[in-house]
């Protein structure tokens, strides 16, 4: 006798309202990644996203409150989107980068604080970590698969990924402690609220 397929469970309204939940916070959150990035590049000529990092905060706020689906698909359209909206990060270098290291770091941090129910603080810190290294191996395989002769063409810095990881870290040092400082701190406002 054939072995009869199992039932698919009807998701109840409580699963339903979560999913909803989950998709307007990712929306959200896709919202304020454009926004918050166009006003720091409004007040700094360009410079500030480098510095503060704008991009990654309500990136990795909302990987802490959503599941990580949801958390990684924020990290991949929230770059898409400003970038096609706003120019902001260019499609080359920067993109492919942002965008690898977004999912990396949104897909982490949410499995480390929803589903291993870590604090935010580490979790932000590991995401953060990770985010380097995805970024320092996009760097690597970008610079790869360009031809010698674009190659040659790239400020020194960008030849080597290392040191530009390196650069971009040490810039981004008051943005790393921003996402630090204030990440946990709005993921503990809205989880109170809720």
């Amino acid at each position: 006798m054939a072995a009869q397929p199992a039932e698919k469970r009807m998701p109840t309204m409580a699963e339903e309202v979560a999913r909803a939940r989950e998709l307007s916070l990712g929306g959200l959150f896709i919202a304020l990644g454009i926004i918050i990035p166009v006003s720091f590049h409004a007040f700094g000529g360009g410079k500030l996203g480098a510095v503060f990092l704008p991009m990654y905060l309500p990136v990795l706020a909302c990987s802490m409150l959503v599941s990580p689906p949801i958390a990684a698909a924020v990290g991949l359209l929230t770059p898409v989107l400003s970038s096609a909206l706003t120019g902001m990060p260019p499609i080359l270098p920067t993109l492919p980068m942002m965008v690898a290291e977004l999912v990396v770091m949104a897909t982490l941090a949410s499995l480390l604080h929803r589903r291993l129910r870590l604090h935010s603080l580490p979790s932000v810190v590991v995401a953060l970590v990770a985010g380097r290294i995805v970024m320092a191996l996009m760097a690597w395989l970008l610079v790869s698969a360009l031809p010698v002769g674009v190659q040659e063409s790239l400020p020194p810095v960008m030849r080597t990924p290392l040191a530009y990881v390196a650069a971009a870290t040490v810039t981004a040092v008051p943005g790393l402690i921003l996402q630090i400082v204030a990440v946990p701190a709005v993921v503990a406002i809205v989880e109170r609220r809720r």
